[in-house]
Parts: structure tokens; C-alpha cells; sequence
């Protein structure tokens, strides 16, 4: 049975494929960070890999969850305005409005 490949060799061959994967999940504005936090993860993990594995599906699996990442991240993130007014404060009761307790 063969070695693994030197992980350089499988971000050249898989790099495209992943590059497919975040960008049909977030579009082309954030592919590149998904990308490469891909790699990154994948790199720390590629030592425990069997040598058997289907590199290119577990590649997949990281780049999709991954892209999933930055999409909730983005969900979670502040979204400017303009300017934020603070409503009225509501009117203060009157003596003519107000309300007596119960005798």
C-alpha cells in the first residue's frame, strides 16, 4: 500500500473541487475565506488521515461545513444603520386620565 501524498500535492488537486464546493454555498464574495480556512483545517488533520481515505470527499466535507460556518457567522454579525432614533417615551397620565385605586 502507498503513503499519502504530501499535502501540497492534494491542495493542487482538490483545490478547484473545493474552491466549487464554497462557492456554490456562499457565492464568489466569500468562497476565498472558506477556501482557505478549509485548507487550514484540513492541513492540521491530514496526519490522523487514513491513507485509504477518499481525500476528495473528506475535503468536500470540511469545505461545506466550513462554508456553512461563514454563512451563520454572517447571520450573527450587526447590521449598521443609518442612524438609530429612540421611540417617544410614552405620555405621563394626567390627573383627568388617571386611573384611582380601589376603595
Amino acid at each position: 500500500m502507498a503513503g499519502k501524498q504530501p499535502f501540497e500535492t492534494v491542495v493542487e488537486a482538490h483545490g478547484a473541487v473545493v474552491f466549487r464546493v464554497c462557492r456554490a454555498v456562499l457565492g464568489p464574495v466569500d468562497a476565498d475565506d472558506a477556501w482557505s480556512e478549509t485548507f487550514l483545517s484540513a492541513m492540521k488533520a491530514y496526519p490522523a488521515l487514513p491513507a485509504d481515505a477518499n481525500v476528495q470527499a473528506w475535503l468536500v466535507t470540511i469545505a461545506h461545513r466550513k462554508a456553512i460556518d461563514v454563512t451563520r457567522a454572517a447571520a450573527r454579525r450587526a447590521i449598521p444603520v443609518a442612524e438609530y432614533r429612540r421611540p417617544p417615551p410614552p405620555p405621563l397620565p394626567t390627573a383627568a386620565t388617571s386611573i384611582s385605586p380601589p376603595r
